[in-house]
């Protein structure tokens, strides 16, 4: 799909958009391996729409930089902040999301981020939630969205 045919497609809701300060959110796999479309789409979309990336951050610092400048709000499935846990559930390491982490916050954009910190049965405890938004909050970051995953 071109970022035309997208904004074709979306633009019947942008009265909606300008009644709740509302836009668009990319998510879905990671959002941010197609920060050349993201970009394209903040040009051309009207300037009142959000334009919101949910993503994990485990991608290159440059691939971060290149699109934070098109991005509104971010909401970050940070999993967990331990490099144990995060590595057990993932099979990567989460050093690229801590070191994009606090890109974000160095960038002031800590107000324009959820963190969203799930419980993972069998990966993670409470206790280890709590830890993670404790260092999250260290590094500025405020708002949170606690869950729990239901895995099959």
């Amino acid at each position: 799909m071109t970022v035309d045919e997208l904004i074709e497609i979306v633009k019947i809701d942008t009265l909606y958009f300008r009644a709740t300060n509302g836009g668009i959110t990319f998510g879905g796999g990671e959002p941010l391996l197609r920060s050349e479309f993201i970009n394209e789409f903040r040009k051309a979309c009207p300037e009142e729409w959000n334009v919101n990336v949910e993503t994990s951050l485990n991608v290159p610092n440059e691939t971060l930089r290149s699109v934070v400048s098109s991005v509104d709000n971010f909401i970050v499935d940070c999993k967990d902040m331990s490099p144990v846990i995060y590595m057990s559930y993932t099979g990567h390491s989460n050093d690229r999301a801590i070191c994009n982490l606090k890109y974000l916050a160095e960038c002031g954009l800590a107000p324009k981020t959820i963190v969203r910190i799930p419980f993972i049965d069998g990966y993670n405890t409470r206790v280890d939630q709590n830890r993670s938004r404790k260092i999250l909050s260290e590094m500025g970051f405020s708002r949170f969205d606690f869950f729990d995953y239901i895995i099959p």
